[in-house]
């Protein structure tokens, strides 16, 4: 067999590479440098290793994330807006009706937008019967109905459905029903008009 250096230098390139890679598996020195783009998977990846500093923001979406596993405190206040809910997802848990202003968009008066707001307001009778309707809401004469509401007044939290709560012609209606036994409660409807 003829060595030739050139078979001695390719030879000893090669102990050097592979040394160097089992050297760098043994002693965990291989990073993101040596891993190409999109060849580690989510089986590659230990539960539980990745926190969220290491997610470039923006780049997950709703198919990413399973149901369930977000809860209130993994979200910033103000992060989310009205497209990032889907519809009827939230109830009456979810909403504080004390922070509810209706007579305010976006922190401002509605006078800045609409001029001479007017709120009307009907209110059924404060006992346990059930179902109820709320009288309309009916706007005054001149005036277009802009929006509206419904709320349930009661001392303590009662299990009642809205089953109604929405705009007819120049009126906001609400009807509003017991889902179990309960104490005194009231139906208030408001129609908001300009």
């Amino acid at each position: 067999m003829n060595v030739t250096p050139a078979t001695v230098l390719a030879g000893l390139a090669l102990f050097v590479s592979l040394g160097g890679v089992s050297y760098g598996v043994a002693t965990g020195s291989i990073n993101s440098r040596e891993i190409q783009n999109g060849t580690v998977q989510s089986r590659d990846v230990r539960d539980g290793a990745l926190k969220g500093r290491d997610i470039a923001n923006g780049t997950l979406r709703g198919r990413d994330v399973e149901d369930g596993v977000l809860s209130g405190a993994d979200v910033r206040d103000g992060s989310l807006a009205g497209a990032d809910l889907a519809t009827n997802a939230l109830g009456d848990r979810e909403i504080d009706e004390s922070q509810l202003d209706i007579n305010r968009l976006g922190g401002i008066s509605v006078t800045r937008y609409v001029k001479n707001v007017t709120r009307v307001e009907t209110r059924t009778a404060n006992d346990p019967t059930t179902p109820k309707a709320a009288a309309p809401a009916k706007c005054p004469k001149g005036k277009r109905l802009l929006g509206g509401g419904a709320r349930v007044v009661a001392p303590a939290p009662v299990p009642v459905a809205l089953s109604v709560n929405g705009p007819d012609g120049v009126a906001w209606t609400a009807v509003a029903y017991a889902t179990a036994p309960t104490g005194n409660w009231q139906l208030v409807n408001t129609a908001i008009c300009g």
